[in-house]
């Protein structure tokens, strides 16, 4: 395909024009070189009928600076507004105001041109620079991009963003139409005269839908630089490959249950907030009461005087021991003003005990808890394993928020060696 360049040249040879109308010719007729030549002929030829009809009679003036034909006479203005008007104009540049869902995508509702290009460079920043030579090369990424849409942590985060914005766009809509009036159910007749009343069911009742689980949860997600958080939690880093499910689930409408701490099927509104600074804890929300209860007269727990029943044999009262140990759960020390998790711990014998630990607890502590809760682990060699993947800790020295069998809670089986 011919460059600008040559269809200029081209154009010049064929009619002799100068560069500057030949340029203008071919702009207006958007580089067709056909159109244009046709164009410049057209004018050439009515410039010169308008001169014969005229003759020599025409002054140019002496300061004369508007446009000439091509043999040097000046221009008639009818003829050339005229002639103006019988080219077609040049497409103008499609303009638009840009919405939440453009914004979203990344573009706006107008056609893609230069300007936008231009626009949505700068705002995006410098972007990615490349340099180097033959046999070697260097490539700088512009770390305020973070990431294409779709690519990695940061493309999840701004897809979800769009959504959020053309979700909100959507609620306003929906806000401002009007509800039915209309009632549907089911009516019931006047009797008389013989003719008892019957009743009428509702032709709609099959085509209801079930009503929404609960009432609607508000949570919401905190984006920082280096990360995201649920409320006042912890920072979920966006190098770490693990988070990128959550956000999958995230950006497929769904909730992690694990995080915003809401039943299965349960309506949340999630809420998104910006940060433009790094991780920081966020004020703790107050809430009421956390935690769990216990019924009046049970043992409490950690307390060492409580002593079990007498028994007049031994291996009673071994049982009452053993039963003693098994429905007052040991203390684990733990800091509530602190970070914990919540781990579940199965004892050989089937029993399941919930503990809670803080972040920076370790594994010794959890078998400290084990052997004050299981007096036969005392006599007799045991192990703390997990299951998928399957692994025995014997490492006491780990700590439980930074192990990945542990950090986000879970169960820890303890097994005899």
């Amino acid at each position: 395909m011919a460059t600008n360049d040559e269809k200029l040249a081209r154009l010049q040879a064929l009619t002799g024009t100068p560069t500057e109308t030949a340029r203008e010719y071919l702009e207006a007729f958007d580089w067709n070189i056909e159109a244009a030549a046709q164009a410049l002929l057209e004018d050439a030829d009515g410039g010169d009928d308008s001169a014969g009809e005229q003759g020599s009679s025409t002054q140019v003036p002496e300061n004369y600076t508007g446009p000439r034909t091509l043999d040097g006479r000046p221009v008639d203005v009818g003829s050339s507004s005229q002639s103006r008007a019988q080219q077609p104009k040049r497409q103008e540049k499609k303009r638009g105001v840009a919405t939440l869902s453009s914004l979203g995508s990344g573009r706006h509702a107008h056609g893609s041109d230069e300007e936008d290009d231009e626009d949505e460079e700068g705002a995006k920043g410098r972007g990615d620079l490349f340099a180097g030579g033959e046999k070697s090369g260097l490539a700088l990424r512009d770390p305020t991009r973070g990431g294409e849409r779709g690519e990695g942590s940061r493309g999840l985060i701004n897809d979800i963003l769009a959504k959020a914005r053309e979700q909100t766009r959507r609620g306003a809509d929906e806000a401002t139409e009007e509800r039915p009036t209309r009632h549907w159910g089911a009516g019931q007749t006047l009797g008389g005269d013989g003719v008892e009343s019957r009743r009428i069911a509702d032709p709609h009742a099959g085509h209801e839908h079930a009503p929404p689980a609960g009432e609607p949860q508000e949570r919401t997600i905190h984006i920082w630089h280096d990360g995201f958080s649920f409320d006042d939690g912890p920072l979920y880093r966006f190098d770490d490959p693990e988070n990128q499910e959550t956000l999958q689930l995230i950006r497929s409408g769904r909730a992690p249950l694990h995080l915003m701490n809401v039943r299965f099927d349960q309506p949340v509104n999630a809420h998104i907030s910006q940060h433009d600074e790094p991780w920081r804890q966020l004020p703790r929300i107050y809430r009421p009461f956390g935690g769990e209860g216990r019924r009046l007269g049970s043992p409490v727990p950690g307390d060492g005087n409580v002593r079990p029943a007498p028994a007049t044999s031994q291996p009673a009262a071994a049982r009452a021991t053993a039963s003693s140990s098994s429905s007052a759960t040991p203390n684990t020390g733990v800091d509530s003003s602190q970070p914990t998790l919540a781990l579940r711990v199965q004892l050989p014998d089937g029993t399941r005990l919930p503990a809670r630990f803080n972040t920076t607890q370790t594994v010794g502590d959890l078998y400290d808890f084990v052997l004050r809760a299981h007096p036969a682990t005392q006599s007799r060699g045991f192990v703390v394993a997990t299951t998928f993947p399957n692994k025995d800790h014997t490492d006491r020295a780990l700590v439980l928020g930074e192990m990945p069998e542990f950090k986000k809670g879970g169960t820890a089986f303890v097994k005899w060696t």
